[in-house]
């Protein structure tokens, strides 16, 4: 239990309590008024923190989360002690709000430390074993390399010009239809992995398509790539 078991009061409501400290900290709201009073005057706004979003996310939302949890160094939960407790605990609330609407939709992500960061189209275009397309278009220079030995293909768009309101998205022509492989709303350039099918890209509004677009820039069976 912590020094401070008063300072528990937001982990508490948060479910952030191992099993453990939880047995604990109810043994202490029963002799605690203060503590109870504060648990019961938050419980229903934390509460309406669980309220389930019943949204539609962006296609490109995956793999923007993904690379944000990637990018950012995990640490060890720090419960602060002090008062006062509650402009605490609704500073914890609110920024797990703030996060809820953000996004508009419940994304869970579990980040391993010893995860790698996602490839990058940098990388597999610099690969040893890399094959490099160019593809002129009418909007462009557009560049697709693949590497077996790394299983990956990686778009390149920097030389393509991007009417406002568009982007590209790269697709996978599988066997089972048509999977969306990565819109490029902010980047220039994106690594997927590659599928048994015929690579796509094409032109579509931002936040993606559930299905191409009749702008087809660049059109390759896997087994050419």
């Amino acid at each position: 239990m912590a020094p401070d078991v008063h300072g528990l009061v937001g982990a508490y409501l948060l479910d952030a309590l191992v099993p453990g400290e939880r047995a604990e900290f109810e043994a202490h709201l029963a002799v605690c008024p203060e503590c109870r009073e504060e648990v019961d005057s938050l419980r229903s706004a934390t509460a309406s923190l669980a309220t389930e979003v019943a949204a539609t996310p962006p296609v490109a939302l995956r793999g923007r989360v993904l690379r944000t949890a990637s990018e950012t160094l995990q640490l060890r939960p720090v419960v602060a002690t002090g008062r006062p407790r509650r402009r605490r605990l609704m500073g914890i609330v609110a920024a797990a709000a703030a996060v809820i609407v953000g996004v508009g939709v419940t994304v869970g992500v579990v980040v391993r430390e010893d995860d790698p960061p996602p490839m990058t189209a940098a990388q597999v275009m610099s690969a040893p074993d890399a094959r490099m397309h160019k593809e002129e278009t009418s909007d462009g220079e557009l560049m697709v390399a693949m590497s077996h030995e790394m299983h990956m293909v990686a778009v390149d768009t920097a030389h393509l010009s991007r009417p406002d309101g568009m982007t590209y998205q790269v697709w996978w022509h599988t066997d089972t239809g048509m999977e969306s492989a990565g819109v490029l709303d902010e980047e220039m350039a994106v690594a997927v992995p590659v599928e048994d099918g015929e690579l796509m890209v094409t032109m579509e509004p931002l936040g993606g398509s559930d299905q191409p677009s009749e702008k087809v820039l660049f059109q390759m069976p896997a087994e050419r790539l």
